[in-house]
């Protein structure tokens, strides 16, 4: 079972869908239910027997709803059933500093047996409870998907070709991440400013009107000769939220408070004492796109070294003249390019197939230690420039029939079948016929 909190996949971003359902896509041989924690917790749901549940991200958000006792509490009282359950669980959380204790003490209560944490080294921080029983992995934000890689092939124009020079789209975060939370958005204000004058076409925005989802996002990162970027995180941690609720109640007094007078209330000496901070999808993203990146110094999971992978750039963009310099040699941004490419496409531990061969491993492993019987099938082997666009196309319209479900309040199982099957041979066949035709 997969529970989740996607209601509208018009509106979804490509990476979320990407994430939450990956295991469809990847692993189409098992039997899948959906469940979206808005649609009602039935007699038949809280008496199936799983082999495994997957609490995906957004089904995990629940933690930050306000007011905990309608939202967070009413949720634990209707899963009840999760806790009791002896099916192997597994937790995909993503900002973990964010009410890190009541996501601690979910997990633990729970009984969750594995946490695909995307704050890894601070693990110990996060689950003092919850640690005692999962086993604690390191995990991304996102991985690359065969899809994109594939449709990317159609939206990618050449590098020399590209209208858009610099292209950025960030989300203004609250006060309540920390000067970390707020690089993000000023980042993209530096950049604009060390930048005036030089003509360069820009395309930085960090307003909500201004948001791509998706296939407008990767055609947009398909037109950038550069990407701008940084790490995600926070350089707070808030165990239950009271940062927040502080902030909060400050700006409905005042709603032009600056952010010193907000860390002075609410968070006084608190700041940047440890940074928890992880590696966005758009990474992932831009190095299929072939743009070339100009980042803040950082782990970037370990993958990328400054001037061989990406042009550095420091926060508050003081090196803008070095930046620009770098921009104007092409020759040293392909290279750039092609080296980021083959360091995070091209590396299995970055890829969604290798993520769910290792989830389903963990899955068995876990389930042997449990005595449970499960089937002993592996990750069925696809080639992504023959199947990718089929599984794309196959997962996405199982999930418009789960969205049509959710709105009529039902539920979905997703159960491989002959159809299946022969959508997949038939597509195959014309994909074949359509490269014999074109040759």
């Amino acid at each position: 079972m997969i529970l989740h909190e996607i209601d509208d996949l018009a509106s979804a971003r490509r990476t979320s869908v990407n994430h939450a359902f990956c295991l469809i896509k990847y692993a189409p041989q098992n039997e899948y239910t959906l469940h979206s924690a808005r649609q009602p917790v039935t007699s038949r749901l809280r008496n199936q027997n799983f082999d495994a549940i997957i609490l995906d991200t957004t089904f995990l958000t629940w933690r930050w709803a306000k007011p905990k006792s309608l939202r967070l509490d009413r949720i634990l009282e209707e899963y009840a059933f999760i806790a009791k359950s002896n099916a192997v669980k597994i937790a995909l959380p993503q900002d973990e500093y964010d009410h890190s204790e009541l996501l601690d003490d979910w997990l633990a209560n729970w009984k969750v047996d594995l946490i695909y944490s995307v704050c890894h080294e601070h693990r110990d921080e996060f689950y003092p409870r919850a640690g005692k029983h999962a086993a604690i992995v390191e995990g991304l934000t996102g991985y690359v998907d065969d899809a994109d890689v594939a449709i990317m092939q159609r939206y990618s124009v050449p590098f020399r070709e590209r209208k858009i020079d610099v292209g950025y789209r960030a989300k203004a975060l609250p006060v309540y991440f920390g000067r970390l939370g707020r690089m993000k958005s000023e980042l993209g204000d530096r950049f604009r400013s060390g930048m005036t004058g030089r003509g360069l076409k820009l395309d930085i925005s960090t307003h909500p009107c201004d948001v791509l989802v998706g296939d407008a996002w990767l055609q947009f990162l398909g037109n950038c000769r550069f990407t701008l970027g940084c790490e995600s995180g926070s350089s707070l941690i808030d165990p239950r939220g009271d940062i927040r609720a502080c902030v909060e109640r400050q700006l409905q007094r005042n709603r032009s408070a600056r952010f010193e007078e907000l860390e002075r209330i609410c968070f006084p000496g608190q700041d940047m004492n440890r940074v928890y901070s992880a590696v966005g999808p758009r990474l992932l993203e831009a190095a299929i796109a072939g743009s070339c990146q100009i980042l803040t110094p950082g782990k970037y999971a370990g993958a990328l070294n400054p001037g061989e992978h990406y042009i550095p750039v420091e926060p508050d963009c003081s090196n803008a003249d070095a930046v620009f310099e770098q921009m104007q040699d092409d020759s040293a941004n392909e290279a750039r390019i092609g080296a980021c490419y083959r360091a995070l496409v091209d590396n299995p531990k970055f890829r969604y197939r290798h993520v769910v061969s290792d989830m389903l491993a963990q899955i068995r492993n876990i389930a042997d230690k449990k005595g449970l019987a499960l089937a002993r099938g592996g990750v069925r082997s696809a080639q992504p420039d023959e199947e990718a666009d089929l599984r794309e196309a196959f997962t996405l319209s199982t999930l418009r029939t789960h969205q049509h479900h959710i709105e009529d309040m039902k539920e979905i199982r997703f159960v491989p079948n002959f159809l299946h099957t022969f959508a997949v041979v038939l597509g195959r066949l014309v994909l074949r016929l359509g490269r014999r035709i074109r040759g």
